[in-house]
């Protein structure tokens, strides 16, 4: 009775699991989309810049 109880429990939860899941929509980026998100956002942008400048002033320094 009590291991019947504790296999039906688990399929409920398995199936309570897949059906969340279920609705949860994929959208599908080509990796070029991906890779211009990436580029573009504010953040990376400014590192970018930070690191640009510190190389320019690296290569002052060696000179």
């Amino acid at each position: 009775m009590r291991n019947r109880l504790l296999v039906i429990a688990a399929i409920v939860l398995i199936g309570f699991w897949f059906g969340a899941r279920a609705n949860r929509t994929v959208v599908k980026q080509s990796k070029g989309e991906t890779v211009r998100k990436m580029w573009n956002d504010p953040h990376a942008r400014k590192s970018r810049k930070k690191l640009r400048k510190k190389l320019e002033k690296a290569t002052k320094k060696r000179r």
